[in-house]
């Protein structure tokens, strides 16, 4: 059987990771990690649908999108997944699914809701437009990420991930978060969650830990002093220390 997703894996250990970036990324969202990966641990880094080498869904629902992962791995055993930034929603969408295969989610610099500066493109033909003026256009990256320079480090990128992305793909996944019904869907998880913040992330990732903190009163925060908005680039120690230490 053909699998749906992309899979790429790092290491053979016994303790397996399931990885999910985030809106305009790939599986290689994680390569600052690779160097960091412990001889115990398995990590699996997906390109989720229509990005990287993956199919496009049949439809885009976050259930689909979970249940293509699902088609994807061979779920043998117990898994922690981490979801990089709208990658934390479908994680916590998998651990909604297959509860007894998920014990453990991470979730990186994460959004509850929908921001108003992500709302704004879903906004009908303007909000098209300003999507591709924002992001489809090397100018418009430019200055979007000069724009941003406080929610990152000097040295990253935070549009870097849309030079060579199919824009229609990355505007129906951004539909699809749009659409989504929100954090209270996941309220009844019970499992060990730890939510990673850059310090200088935005303001709405920073409410966001907070609404789930309340969702999920066992969750634990964490900050990575001196990141922005992409720590798992600018801070992959840290990241890679407070996901495998405990397997």
């Amino acid at each position: 059987m053909t699998k749906p997703l992309t899979v790429k894996t790092f290491g053979t250990g016994p303790s397996r990771f399931i990885a999910l970036h985030g809106w305009g990324g790939s599986h290689a969202t994680f390569s600052p990690l690779i160097p960091h990966i412990p001889e115990s641990t398995t990590l699996d880094a997906i390109d989720l649908p229509g990005f990287g080498t993956s199919k496009l869904p049949d439809f885009w629902k976050i259930d689909r999108i979970a249940e293509m992962v699902v088609e994807s791995i061979q779920f043998e055993g117990k898994y922690t997944v981490v979801g990089n930034c709208t990658g934390g929603v479908i994680g916590a969408e998998l651990a909604l699914l297959r509860p007894k295969s998920v014990h453990r989610l991470i979730m990186i610099d994460p959004f509850a809701f929908a921001p108003w500066y992500f709302s704004l493109f879903l906004k009908g033909t303007f909000g098209r437009n300003a999507y591709r003026t924002t992001f489809a256009s090397p100018i418009g990256r430019f200055f979007t990420n000069r724009a941003l320079q406080s929610k990152r480090d000097k040295n990253s990128d935070l549009t870097a991930s849309f030079k060579h992305i199919n824009h229609d793909v990355a505007y129906q996944f951004l539909k699809m978060m749009g659409d989504h019904e929100g954090p209270s869907r996941y309220a009844g998880l019970n499992l060990p969650i730890e939510i990673i913040l850059g310090e200088n992330t935005f303001g709405a990732v920073k409410k966001s830990a907070e609404i789930l903190k309340r969702i999920w009163p066992q969750a634990r925060i964490r900050t990575i002093s001196g990141a922005g908005h992409l720590p798992l680039e600018e801070r992959p120690n840290d990241i890679a220390e407070s996901i495998f230490r405990y397997g």
